[in-house]
This record gives structure tokens, sequence and C-alpha cells, in this order.
């Protein structure tokens, strides 16, 4: 897999603030449960990590797919941490949004276009996007592309969505 020279140093970043924001927003809280996270750390190869389908299905019926590092809400308020893989034309559209979640995406490989709140952004390996709540968002990879288009996606909760 191919990264920027910049990818690992923002990776870490990435994570380290997700993962620090959600462990804060826990500790802020009296002890509602005893749930504070798995109590042991881990370490993956993406290799390993097998591919599964997400719920979102583009216009020709394939699904797009991910390698999912560490699962949903294993720590509080923090949505997992996932590379997401686009195949050359593939749309995860139309825009959507969230109520309570932040949403944050960092391009590893390949280009595509997302668009936020009707403003297409083009996106190549190195670009990082955060979505607030609410903000519409979409998707998707010129058919003309001639590689796919990898991400990661995580995100943290910030209220109870309605």
């Amino acid at each position: 897999m191919r990264l920027t020279s910049l990818a690992p140093v923002v990776l870490a970043f990435c994570v380290g603030i997700l993962l620090g924001s959600a462990l804060q927003q826990k500790s802020q809280k009296s002890v509602e449960s005893s749930n504070s996270g798995p109590k042991k750390g881990i370490v993956l190869e993406v290799a390993d990590v097998p591919f599964r389908q997400t719920s979102h299905i583009d216009e020709q019926g394939r699904p797009i797919v991910k390698q999912q590092l560490f699962e949903p809400f294993l720590v509080p308020n923090f949505v997992g941490f996932s590379v997401a893989t686009f195949k050359p034309g593939q749309v995860m559209m139309p825009p959507h949004e969230h109520n309570s979640l932040h949403e944050f995406f960092y391009v590893i490989e390949g280009v595509g276009v997302i668009q936020k709140d009707g403003v297409e952004h083009q996106v190549k390996a190195g670009t990082f996007l955060h979505m607030a709540p609410f903000e519409k968002h979409g998707i998707y990879v010129p058919k003309e592309a001639v590689e796919d288009m990898k991400m990661i996606v995580c995100g943290v909760t910030v209220r109870e969505e309605k």
C-alpha cells in the first residue's frame, strides 16, 4: 500500500485525538456504567484484516467494502476505525448526514470526489476531511479512475441520534 510520507504521522495524530477525545468525554461524565473500553490494546497488520461489506451499496449493486481495524463503540463514543475501499465508478450518494457524529476521512490511496454540503472536492492520497454533525456528504470514485480509492474512516459521537 502506497502512503504519502506524512500519512503515518497524520494517522497517529488522528487516532490519538479521537481516542483521547472519546476517553475524556467519558471521564468527564459521572460513571454511568463500568464500560470504559478494552483493558488491553491491539496490534494489527491491515493486510491481515478481512474485508467486509458495508451497508452502502452502489447503483450497480456492488457494496463498498472495509477492513474494520477497531470495532465501533469498544471505546465509548468512538465509532470504530476502518479502511474503506471504493472501486472505480462506485458511488455513495445521495449525500447523507449524521445528527450526532463527527466523521473523519483520510485518503491513503487513489482519487475520488467527496461532496460536502453541495460542494464537490477532488480528493487524493494525503487529503483529510472532517464532517461535523448535520453536514451532508457523499463520496464517489470516477469511472475513469485507474485504481481503487482507499480511505481511513473513523468518528466520535457527541450526543444521542434523534
